[in-house]
């Protein structure tokens, strides 16, 4: 059976568009991965199916367990592996692109992609500023939605919804419309 490559390219850009994405960026310690753990419990509390993408900015290679078969298998010139335990799978690729992964995140049954980091990227992101310096993101970026701190003193006229990264408990749920309602 012939399937038109077409046909699927066209179905794979129209599950991208549907698929709600939103970047949480900002430099090392602006509190990125709490306010990811944060909007994940917050949506999958209420229903809504999450999947995340971290991009590990800092250099070097993700930590694979040496001496496992899908180590080894990966090492010997795989393109994808994959190993399933009980309640897990983890599949590990060569390097590819964000857009790339994005296409395979389309085939998953989740409502929400939260991506930790690519800043460069031009999804809707929620940009974390630690000082002055930070404020320069909000000049480079594209796409913001919200920005947020732990120093209330920066969210003074700064032209974009910000909240407070100290009562993120108080904040989730309009920081979390600010996503549903982009």
């Amino acid at each position: 059976m012939w399937i038109d490559p077409f046909l699927i390219s066209r179905k794979m850009r129209e599950s991208i568009d549907m698929l709600n994405i939103v970047q949480v960026v900002g430099y090392k310690n602006s509190g990125k991965t709490t306010l990811m753990k944060q909007l994940i419990q917050y949506f999958s509390e209420t229903k809504v199916k999450v999947g995340t993408l971290k991009h590990h900015g800092h250099g070097g290679d993700v930590n694979l367990p040496k001496g496992t078969d899908s180590a080894s298998q990966f090492e010997a010139g795989s393109l994808i592996s994959g190993v399933q335990g009980e309640s897990i799978t983890q599949l590990t690729f060569h390097n590819l692109e964000i857009d790339e992964l994005i296409k395979m995140y389309t085939m998953l049954p989740i409502d929400l992609l939260l991506v930790e980091g690519y800043k460069r990227a031009d999804y809707p992101k929620i940009v974390l500023v630690k000082n002055r310096e930070d404020l320069s993101l909000l000049d480079e970026l594209s796409n913001i939605i919200a920005v947020g701190t732990l120093d209330s003193a920066l969210m003074i006229d700064i032209g974009y919804p910000t909240f407070d990264l100290n009562n993120l408990d108080q904040n989730i749920t309009k920081l979390a419309s600010y996503i549903t309602d982009k």
